[in-house]
């Protein structure tokens, strides 16, 4: 029982590595800002394959030319983050362009599809351990360490020794 208690202790640790980690990706929320995980490298070396941006929501008049927004495109209204290039008073819309892009975008973006606009803060790498992280059977594994834990201390609490000098 002592070896599978110290097997869970030890592999409680990543778990609960894992939890704090998720807080702080999580944290920037409370001041507004969300969260997405950057999926192409359309804006290299601005924002790297998997990390994790964040951006807020913004008026039309706080978006600025050079600005990067995050909007929802096409029918499956997938997130894109591109940098404001253009922007058109009259029609509320923006050119976009990707930082690592060699044109603008082809269709420019109404500000009714932007989410926000993009902040500077990025996480390199954690938009991997969030895409792991989401995985029913990676949560489900988490849990059970945790779990197991508890049910082996519970069951057979540590033996105290006092020693005596």
């Amino acid at each position: 029982m002592k070896l599978i208690r110290e097997i869970l202790n030890i592999l409680s640790w990543p778990v609960y590595l894992c939890i704090a980690a998720g807080i702080l990706i999580a944290a920037p929320i409370a001041a507004g800002y969300r969260p997405v995980v950057v999926l192409s490298g359309s804006m290299e070396p601005t924002y790297h394959v998997g990390s994790i941006i964040y951006y807020k929501e913004a008026s039309f008049e706080q978006i600025e030319e050079g600005d990067p927004i995050t909007f929802h495109a096409g029918d499956g209204k997938a997130m894109i983050t591109h940098r404001v290039v253009e922007k058109s008073e009259l029609t509320r819309q923006f050119v976009t362009q990707g930082d690592a892009n060699g044109g603008p975008d082809p269709n420019p973006v109404s500000y009714d599809d932007v989410a926000g606009k993009t902040s500077g803060l990025t996480i390199p790498y954690a938009g991997y351990l969030v895409s792991i992280g989401r995985k029913p059977a990676v949560i489900a594994i988490l849990a059970a360490v945790l779990v197991l834990g508890m049910i082996v201390d519970n069951l057979a609490p540590e033996k105290k020794t006092d020693k005596k000098e």
